[in-house]
């Protein structure tokens, strides 16, 4: 039952993705408090008791990417960020995403389940909750915090640009 305990956190973050953006208001603090236990956990859970599996690999970072999208369009639509900060906001994701993709359709779809993951990248990730925490509980996102954010986003995205450029975007893999 254990081993399949990371995947099912996985799984319910995707969920709370596709529901996030029909919840009421009352419901979305809760919903983002359980999306970032879960993105802890699972990944925590994974390393702690060696429960890493192909199908982890592969959710967990489109898991990721659906609940930020999720939240960060229901941002857009009831705030007043623009559409260049909403692209911003998800500079990291958009760049992981397409090199991941070409990657995966240019040298070997397994190279997908293999994208490095890097310390901007996780900060930028705690800065993204910590605005959707500000926006689901205050209904508001200081300035200071969305510039932040973007600011991480950006060198983030930067940092996976430049590995994917070096050539160095992947873990190698074994069999491959």
């Amino acid at each position: 039952m254990l081993k399949h305990l990371p995947n099912a956190l996985t799984l319910l973050r995707m969920v709370l993705a596709f529901i996030f953006p029909f919840a009421p208001e009352q419901y979305r603090l809760a919903i983002v408090i359980v999306a970032l236990a879960t993105e802890y956990l699972d990944g925590a859970l994974s390393r702690w008791f060696n429960l890493h599996t192909p199908l982890g690999a592969l959710l967990d970072p489109i898991a990721d990417k659906c609940f930020v999208f999720s939240v960060a369009v229901v941002m857009f639509i009831e705030t007043d960020i623009t559409w260049w900060q909403f692209l911003l906001f998800g500079a990291r994701d958009i760049v992981v995403f397409c090199g991941a993709t070409f990657i995966a359709w240019e040298k070997n779809w397994r190279a997908f389940f293999n994208v490095v993951p890097r310390i901007l990248g996780k900060v930028a990730t705690v800065f993204q909750f910590l605005v959707f925490l500000s926006f689901v509980a205050m209904n508001l996102i200081p300035h200071w915090l969305l510039a932040l954010t973007l600011m991480f986003s950006i060198l983030s995205a930067i940092d996976y640009l430049y590995l994917f450029f070096k050539n160095n975007f992947y873990r190698a893999m074994k069999d491959a």
